[in-house]
């Protein structure tokens, strides 16, 4: 099942954030990760284990704070325009 896990870490520097997507990448199941540095933000979607996620964070001397955990938000539906019938 789809997963996504969004947690609240200290990220200070572009080099924190290259070290964190690293240590996450390497989970078997993450099909996405995000980093928001301006709201210090980890977004990871897909299989992967939320308890795992954090545990590698903090191994990297992180606070790391769950913000949520639950399904991915529904792509956009696209909206068809009928053409005029003939």
């Amino acid at each position: 099942m789809v997963k996504r896990t969004v947690l609240k870490v200290d990220i200070s520097c572009q080099k924190c954030k290259q070290k964190l997507i690293h240590a996450v990448c390497g989970i078997e199941g993450v099909d996405k990760i995000e980093v928001d540095g301006a709201k210090s933000t980890l977004t990871v979607t897909g299989d992967a284990d939320p308890i795992e996620v954090i545990v590698r964070a903090r191994k990297l001397g992180k606070f790391a704070e769950v913000v949520s955990i639950g399904p991915p938000p529904p792509p956009p539906k696209l909206v068809q325009e009928k053409q005029p019938e003939k």
